[in-house]
């Protein structure tokens, strides 16, 4: 009877500690609504327990630093978020961002459906290994979408699609090879964090060409890119994809996941290939200098020097999660 009772306590007691947990909410680094001296405004949204979530904190701090006006929420109170957000817009309009972790990912994808019922554009979604619970796809109003999932998580494991009418840049990765990665520390690796929230500073960047949807597995081990969507190509005669890899400064692996080749596969002259691009980036020509591949602008993390051969390189391990 006493063992029963204590196990009684013990669970009563666990259940108010993950209730209040959840219904915890930052009160710090809410977006400014004067909007005076901000670029663009960043919403956030934790997780079911937003206090093993900080890794959602440091990204908002990054955020933060840009003059980017970035606040967290509890994925419950996404309805009112969103009602200020779309007040906020039509007031001051700058771009938005949207970013959710777990179910706060879920969260994010209602949240910029509601800014779409509202004729309200979001310049970036981005999915933190959202549930698969998450429903309705990617909004037409979203012109950017960033997903990070890992299909073999049963916490997370989310791959949104593209919702109707959808024509933005898409791109989603799949991290269930990553042994360092699981559903609680994904937010917490400063290397991804960085690659987001420059994401988030080039936000109002644009593309040249019809944006091609992107789906990448990722290796074990090697270096994580992060490109916004992809692009099609014209084969010329004597392309192979290690020359093509070399003109438009991607890994060859890359192009022979999105295009379900060989690397060493022959290319007909003619055929159309996918190659992944960063918004904002000028498109390589065959004839153009190395410098006139990049980025203009300077935000965007740029593609590893011989990235293509760096495979065995780990990515940084994430803060200890246990304390």
């Amino acid at each position: 009877m006493v063992q029963c009772q204590k196990m009684r306590f013990l669970v009563t007691a666990l259940t108010a500690i993950v209730i209040a947990a959840c219904l915890v909410t930052t009160t710090q680094a809410q977006p400014s609504t004067s909007g005076e001296h901000v670029r663009g405004r960043a919403y956030l949204f934790y997780g079911l327990i937003p206090a093993i979530d900080w890794g959602m904190d440091e990204l908002a701090q990054r955020i933060n630093r840009s003059g980017i006006a970035a606040g967290n929420y509890s994925h419950a109170s996404w309805r009112s978020v969103a009602d200020q957000a779309i007040s906020d817009y039509r007031r001051d309009p700058k771009p938005i961002a949207v970013v959710g972790h777990s179910i706060g990912g879920d969260t994010a994808v209602q949240f910029a459906q509601a800014l779409g019922a509202a004729r309200v554009p979001v310049s970036l979604l981005i999915t933190y290994d959202p549930t698969r619970a998450a429903d309705g796809g990617v909004p037409a109003n979203v012109h950017r979408y960033i997903n990070l999932y890992q299909s073999s998580n049963i916490l997370g494991g989310g791959d949104v699609a593209p919702g109707s009418g959808f024509h933005g840049h898409y791109a989603s990765y799949n991290l269930k090879d990553r042994s360092e990665i699981i559903h609680v520390n994904l937010d917490k690796f400063s290397r991804i964090q960085e690659l987001l929230a420059a994401k988030v500073r080039s936000m109002g960047a644009g593309g040249e060409g019809e944006p091609v949807p992107i789906r990448i597995v990722f290796a074990a081990t090697g270096p994580i890119e992060l490109w916004d969507s992809g692009m099609a190509v014209s084969a010329q005669a004597g392309d192979t994809l290690h020359s093509l890899a070399d003109v438009y400064h991607v890994p060859v692996w890359a192009l022979a996941q999105l295009n379900r080749k060989s690397v060493g596969a022959p290319i007909s002259e003619g055929e159309r290939v996918v190659v992944p691009r960063y918004l904002g980036q000028r498109i390589a020509s065959k004839s153009a200098s190395p410098d006139e591949a990049k980025s203009p602008s300077g935000e965007e993390p740029k593609p590893e020097a011989g990235a293509a051969k760096a495979s065995h390189e780990p990515l940084p391990s994430a803060p200890d999660t246990s304390q």
